[in-house]
């Protein structure tokens, strides 16, 4: 890994993090744009760490494999967001989000330290091993 693959990567990532954040206003399940590009630069660097490159190489980069992960994950990432209900009455609205955010906000806190985890775990071992 060099380091003109690690500083594309980040641009990868920023770049489609602010395409679906400004584009289509969505910033994954965390609600967070820093989360969304933190999830799409690890997975891109897995993918880049385990996979070989396909495609035309451009100093010695695949970028179009790179691009395409980067959108993959950030597509999954979108479709893994919660849908917001239809507005009716205010106050009933509230205390149903309330009450649903509530078992979904644990739920997605646990999976993105474990995606975070697995990745990293993953990105080092595709390294060093």
């Amino acid at each position: 890994m060099t380091a003109i693959e690690v500083i594309g990567i980040v641009v990868i990532a920023l770049l489609i993090g602010a395409i679906f954040f400004y584009g289509f206003k969505n910033t994954g399940p965390w609600g967070s744009l820093w989360s969304f590009i933190l999830i799409i630069f690890l997975g891109v660097l897995f993918v880049d760490v385990l996979a070989e490159p396909v495609g035309p190489l451009w100093y010695g980069v695949a970028w179009f494999d790179l691009i395409f992960v980067g959108f993959l994950f950030a597509f999954l990432l979108a479709a893994a967001t919660p849908t917001r209900p239809p507005r009716r009455d205010e106050q009933l609205v509230a205390e149903e989000v309330r009450s649903e955010e509530s078992g979904a906000a644990v739920a997605l806190g646990i999976f993105f330290w474990f995606l975070l985890i697995f990745f990293l775990i993953a990105i080092f071992l595709g390294i060093f091993i």
